[in-house]
């Protein structure tokens, strides 16, 4: 893993809904809108930036893995580390591993809708 620009840079993912998974911290499950910020400051490091349907996460990363439309990243030790991986939501990944954690977990018959509730969590009065 290690990935990383040369220059001051900011990506954006090209899926607008992941899933999250992290062995070390339960409390990720989607990220919305993610992006990632290569920063020069003399160390390879970046910030990644989303959202999960409630809130903001800025997360400082070591390093850097991107491929087939996955992002695989470790967590600055600082931060607490962690390795943290973000798929591209699907229909199957939310029925088999999200929907058990939502209070209100709703059915849908297609990506598009599922998407589109998601991406609603970000508009105001939402």
């Amino acid at each position: 893993m290690g990935i990383f620009k040369k220059d001051h840079s900011i990506e954006k993912l090209p899926k607008p809904v992941y899933y999250v998974e992290s062995s070390d911290d339960t409390s990720v499950l989607v990220g919305i809108d993610v992006t990632i910020n290569y920063l020069n400051n003399g160390k390879q490091r970046a910030v990644i930036k989303w959202f999960d349907t409630v809130k903001e996460r800025i997360m400082s990363a070591s390093e850097i893995k991107i491929q087939d439309n996955c992002l695989v990243f470790r967590r600055t030790e600082e931060e607490g580390g962690g390795v943290y991986s973000f798929m591209p939501m699907n229909l199957d990944i939310y029925n088999n591993k999200i929907k058990q954690y939502l209070i209100a977990g709703s059915n849908y018959d297609n990506e598009e809708e599922l998407i589109s509730a998601f991406l609603s969590t970000t508009k105001e009065g939402v």
